[in-house]
């Protein structure tokens, strides 16, 4: 017996339940290799056919002992019956019973005559056979007829499957019986019938229950496979080694490959990533110990085919009395990626809300600053142009424009952090932009502040155009370089860098790009650095690390970002402390050509001819401010204090050759609807608009009903000489 049973028992290969308490699951011992009631798997009797040949001493030792198997396990009333009814009875019988608990094959019975029978043995797809199993079966057949009575048996397999046959066949032959044994048997048969009728119908009343319980078995696997196969989850079945033993459909999708591929092959710890390897053991060791089976929840990142990495969530749980494991996954990926782009988003949105707010905020006080910074530019102008070439006040009042021009700045700083500025946008190269830059006072000054900083500019040659304002552009460079030249602690470089770029597939979010032909500007520095923590936040407004005053107003990189926004850009930060930084800006390119630049004019070429001129504003200052230059201009000025004047001088009848409306004015009527009721009265008026800052969406309706140029205050007296001039000859 210890040759039979080598290596099979308290084997943790072989697991077995316990039949008195079913949550016991323990390798096989002896005892219940012989016990009938336990079921092996077929690795299992493989093997031990193939330990009996060693034991059993015959030509055909698994023949011999397929036949003691039947000897020894027929009961008497078995035996009773099958002598008394014979060897169709029995194989009949034999038929029935494996159709009901045989799990590894079909049997097909059929009567050849009345002395020969024939047996065919349709085994399942993932059934392993070996000669001994067929020697084996071919011996408990062969005893099967013999226990009938029958005597001159012969019996011999005559197809395989081994040989590559559809089915295994075994064909058995026995001797006729004689006349007078046929004539005694059936007498036997007439005189018992009676007795053996409760013998009969107990036993096919067992049949009958142990049918229903067949077929409950096997309702309840069929819902319990369909369950698994058809969630919408990714189910693997796991043995007690993590071998990956079943899986379903929605495994295969979730990891690429093929069930064949998976299954008895893959561990479960070949498809989790290393990091996470440590977590994933110590649940699955968790989930292998509790009795109580009950699912836990885990996370990790799965190895896909072609090395791709997914974010799963699996909920793993022991499967009743087994070692067996379940796990179901969840693809998590795309939801993650919302959820972080949701974030970011969010992050994004609350920073731009914050700006906006801070920017309605800067908005007004710089409305306010443009009407008190125009006297202090536009006077001085007129003052300079009645004072002799040799007089000394021309020095201290050309001081006093120049401050006010630098105040003008600042103010166009806050409106750019507003995004109210409203400048007519026109084709402009980044090249040169950059190059005007390169050539001003401010990037002299610059040199001469940080005398070991080294600036080095790469162009790209054919550098696309794109639509936006020079000056903003201008000042948005400017600052990136100051920013870098402060970031320097003693010797250093700048790089500026220009290159055409193309977005092969929209990028979405907060700012959507669509696929296209972009100019990408990279300003990098070898300076100190920014801090992770402190990236977030370089484009609040007054938002610095250095010392406010010393290195500018606070507002330099809130303009940058101000800039790029307005030309519907995209502004990315690179920065490693103690390395660098790197500002890349992208702006959406055009094939539109350069426009020649404009020649300041002369004061002989913006001079009128007495034309009318009316002006409206609200602010008294600005009126007067107005109503100076254009009569040193030679025009013949009349102020109105609001829209609601201006209408009533037009409708009274009074022609004006242009009228100069203030777009925003806090009383009464603004300038697009003084225009639209001027137009009832004088379809044809002709005007431009003058404001400190307007919405685009007024300044534009305005321009569609006929008005003319836009002119930004603060006044100065080419700017406005030009606009007016430029109109009247229309």
């Amino acid at each position: 017996m210890s040759t039979v049973v080598n290596g099979l028992v308290d084997n943790p290969d072989y697991l077995i339940q316990d039949l008195t308490d079913p949550s016991r699951i323990t390798p096989i011992d002896q005892t219940q290799v012989v016990d009938v009631n336990y079921w092996v798997s077929n690795e299992f009797s493989i093997r031990l056919l193939h330990n009996v040949n060693k034991v059993v001493k015959a030509k055909n030792p698994l023949f011999e002992a397929g036949r003691g198997a039947v000897r020894e396990r027929l009961s008497k009333n078995a035996l009773f019956i099958g002598k008394l009814f014979g060897p169709v009875f029995l194989a009949r019988q034999a038929t029935k019973i494996n159709s009901r608990f045989n799990r590894t094959k079909q049997v097909f019975f059929n009567k050849l005559n009345r002395k020969a029978l024939a047996f065919q043995l349709r085994y399942y797809p993932e059934f392993k056979l070996t000669k001994d199993v067929c020697n084996w079966n071919l011996g408990i057949y062969t005893e099967m007829l013999h226990a009938s009575g029958v005597k001159g048996i012969r019996s011999e397999e005559v197809k395989c499957t081994l040989n590559g046959d559809e089915c295994c066949e075994f064909r058995l032959t026995w001797k006729k019986s004689g006349l007078v044994s046929r004539l005694v048997k059936g007498i036997s048969i007439w005189q018992v019938k009676n007795e053996v009728r409760d013998v009969i119908e107990e036993y096919e009343g067992s049949l009958r229950e142990r049918d229903r319980l067949i077929n409950e078995l096997s309702s309840s696997e069929d819902k319990y496979r369909s369950l698994f196969e058809n969630t919408a989850t990714a189910n693997a079945i796991l043995e007690s080694d993590l071998t990956i033993s079943q899986v379903n459909n929605g495994f295969v999708e979730l990891v690429g490959h093929e069930k064949s591929a998976i299954e008895n092959k893959w561990n479960f710890k070949t498809i989790v990533k290393p990091a996470d390897d440590m977590k994933v053991s110590s649940h699955l060791s968790e989930a292998t110990a509790n009795s109580s089976h009950l699912s836990k929840n885990l996370e990790f990142r799965l190895k896909a085919k072609n090395g791709f990495e997914k974010d799963v969530i699996c909920k793993v749980g022991r499967i009743p009395n087994s070692l067996k494991i379940i796990a179901s996954m969840i693809d998590v990926t795309e939801m993650k990626r919302v959820q972080q782009e949701r974030i970011e988003l969010k992050s994004k949105l609350v920073r731009s809300e914050k700006m906006e707010a801070l920017g309605l905020l800067a908005g007004g006080v710089a409305h306010d600053l443009n009407n008190v910074l125009s006297g202090i530019v536009s006077y001085p102008e007129l003052l300079l142009l009645d004072l002799p070439e040799d007089s000394h006040l021309r020095k201290p009042i050309q001081t006093i424009k120049e401050s006010g021009m630098k105040a003008a700045a600042i103010v166009q700083d806050l409106l750019t952090l507003a995004r109210r500025d409203v400048a007519v946008k026109e084709i402009a190269n980044l090249n040169d932009v950059i190059h005007d830059y390169l050539k001003s006072p401010e990037y002299e000054m610059m040199i001469a502040v940080h005398p070991g900083v080294d600036l080095k500019f790469e162009c790209e040659p054919d550098l696309f155009n794109i639509s936006g304002v020079p000056s903003n552009l201008n000042k948005a460079i400017m600052n990136l370089v100051t920013n870098a030249a402060e970031a320097i602690k003693g010797n250093g470089v700048i790089h500026i860098t220009t290159k055409n770029d193309y977005l092969e597939h929209p990028v979405s979010g907060f700012d959507k790009f669509r696929e296209g032909e972009y100019v990408s500007v990279r300003v990098s520095d070898s300076g100190i650095g920014i801090p992770r923590k402190n990236i977030e936040r370089i484009f609040e407004p007054f938002y610095s690390k250095k010392v406010m005053g010393r290195s500018g107003t606070g507002l330099g990189m809130t303009v940058v970002w101000g800039a790029v926004k307005d030309h519907d850009g995209h502004i990315d930060v690179f920065s490693e402390e103690g390395k660098g930084t790197t500002f890349k800006l992208l702006f959406p390119a055009t094939r539109k050509g350069l426009k020649k630049k404009d020649v300041s004019p002369s004061l002989i070429e913006i001079m009128g001819n007495g034309e009318s001129v009316l002006v409206v504003d609200d602010v008294r200052e600005q009126r007067d401010l107005a109503s100076s230059i254009l009569k040193r201009l030679g025009y013949h000025v009349t102020v109105a204090s609001c829209g609601e004047e201006a209408v009533k001088w037009v409708g009274s009848g009074q022609d004006f050759d242009l009228v100069i409306l203030d777009m925003i004015m806090h009383d009464g009527i603004d300038g697009l609807e003084t225009y639209k009721q001027i137009r009832q009265f004088k379809p044809n008026q002709k005007a431009i608009i003058v404001s400190g800052f307007s919405e685009t969406g007024r300044v534009k309706g305005a321009q569609h009903l006929g008005a003319g140029a836009y002119v930004k205050k603060p006044y100065l007296l080419d700017r406005i000489g030009s606009a007016v001039k430029d109109e009247l000859r229309k």
